[in-house]
């Protein structure tokens, strides 16, 4: 069986990060879907966006959670990318979600309910009001965020995020009721692919842009790869069938 091919933050090496042409553009070349991160507003909108400040990949400055959502509304997430990307829009999730129904979508939470009160709740709701619970995988380096979603819905799919072996977390993913590790893959060999299988979990790799690493990955069975370039990844699974 192939391993599922992510665009990270849509297709990050090509287009403004996060931004609705970047997932356009990773799911024109034909993966089966993409990367997202989360954070919240002061008025409570799902902004799509990796940093806790709008101040990398925007024309404004300020914590995410300081601003409302019409000034955030307002800044230029792709400027910084080139002068071809001025004008793009930050999104919210809904409009990423009904923009991009039929792909599969990794959203991954910055921060749990502790810093955004009740945000997993808000998730769940975005994504099952649209029928959308099978295509979503949640994920995060903020276990306590992993557990909320997965209490609050068991059929919800999850995984934890780490940078480390797989061994030292697979006791803390099952508890979590995770079904996935998604780790570095320079950290990652095939012993830790098996080890992982063996215990009835699955394994995906971050952020790996090298082709003849990509070759690596698939060869020792990874079960999802992420890249800022998706079509490497497209092209070395064609190369590999």
């Amino acid at each position: 069986m192939n391993p599922l091919l992510y665009g990270h933050r849509g297709a990050r090496g090509h287009a403004p990060e996060n931004t609705i042409p970047s997932f356009d553009i990773a799911t024109k070349m034909g993966v089966d879907g993409f990367e997202l991160d989360v954070h919240e507003s002061r008025d409570g909108k799902l902004v799509v966006m990796h940093d806790d400040t709008v101040n990398r990949t925007t024309d404004g400055e300020g914590a995410i959670i300081s601003m409302n959502s019409d000034k955030i509304k307002r800044l230029d997430a792709g400027i910084k990318f080139g002068d071809k990307w001025k004008g793009t829009n930050v999104p919210f999730l809904e409009e990423v979600l009904d923009a991009f129904s039929e792909f599969k979508i990794k959203i991954e939470l910055k921060h749990s309910s502790k810093v955004y009160p009740h945000i997993e709740e808000k998730l769940l709701e975005a994504v099952k009001s649209r029928k959308m619970l099978d295509n979503i995988q949640f994920i995060s380096f903020d276990f306590d965020a992993i557990k909320n979603i997965s209490e609050l819905d068991r059929r919800a799919t999850t995984g934890i995020l780490i940078f480390g072996k797989p061994l030292w977390f697979i006791d803390k993913a099952r508890k979590l009721g995770s079904e996935w590790i998604q780790a570095f893959y320079g950290l990652i060999d095939g012993d830790d692919v098996e080890l992982l299988h063996k215990g009835g979990l699955k394994i995906g790799v971050w952020t790996i842009n090298d082709a003849a690493d990509v070759r690596n990955m698939l060869s020792i069975g990874a079960d999802d790869l992420t890249s800022d370039y998706p079509d490497v990844l497209v092209k070395m699974l064609k190369a590999s069938s």
